[in-house]
């Protein structure tokens, strides 16, 4: 081993980042996560991008979630729409999930309800629980110029609580703890509330105390 003294300046010196774009987004998810390396969002953030424009689908869809969020970098809209339609133009089925959101709500993008609906659908057929959760929405709720189909919504619902989604077993829990569109099943829909909250949906804990205050109402 050598004995010359390592120098300051070596120990200080910024390590180059790889140029492999699936290297850039491993490393973008390390310093989003803080794996072995301190967080630091605004890092990964510049991480992910870099995949991003060299190809990576899933640095697309990371990216994008974060602009849409604005966690960790400046939230934007319509950056983050031109990033899930880059990875949906690829067939990724979570950005599809996203954009779908976006053009539901008009965020980034003019609103479509039309092209909403497509790309939900598309996404939860390919297996996407988020979109199964959130077109079983639009269908209880009549959005997006859908008719109101009971059916439909409960389709898909169970489709994703046969994953174990949380956010569904949570809606379609709810829906029958309190009678929202059926008839009222207290019991089920405590079970699968408890699992929902077993999973981590908060929501499902505020329903659960809910009926333990004998309230008859979703929180």
């Amino acid at each position: 081993m050598s004995d010359e003294p390592v120098r300051k300046s070596d120990e200080n010196r910024e390590v180059p980042p790889p140029k492999d774009p699936g290297d850039l987004y491993v490393l973008g998810g390390m310093y989003f996560q803080g794996l072995t390396v301190p967080v630091d969002k605004e890092k990964a953030g510049v991480l992910y991008r870099m995949s991003a424009d060299k190809g990576d689908e899933d640095a697309m869809v990371r990216l994008g979630i974060m602009l849409m969020t604005g966690d960790g970098i400046e939230q934007d809209y319509l950056e983050a729409s031109k990033y899930f339609r880059m990875a949906a133009d690829r067939g990724n089925n979570d950005a599809k999930y996203f954009l779908a959101n976006l053009y539901s709500r008009g965020k980034g993008v003019d609103r479509n309800p039309v092209e909403a609906v497509k790309l939900c659908l598309e996404s939860a057929a390919n297996g996407c629980t988020g979109a199964m959760v959130e077109i079983a929405r639009w269908y209880r709720d009549g959005t997006n110029y859908l008719d109101r189909d009971l059916a439909k919504c409960m389709y898909w619902l169970r489709k994703a609580c046969d994953e174990k989604y949380a956010e569904a077993l949570y809606e379609m829990g709810a829906m029958y703890a309190f009678g929202e569109g059926v008839t009222k099943d207290e019991e089920n829909g405590r079970i699968l509330l408890e699992y929902a909250a077993k999973y981590g949906d908060e929501d499902a804990e505020e329903c659960l105390k809910a009926l333990d205050e004998g309230r008859t109402e979703r929180p």
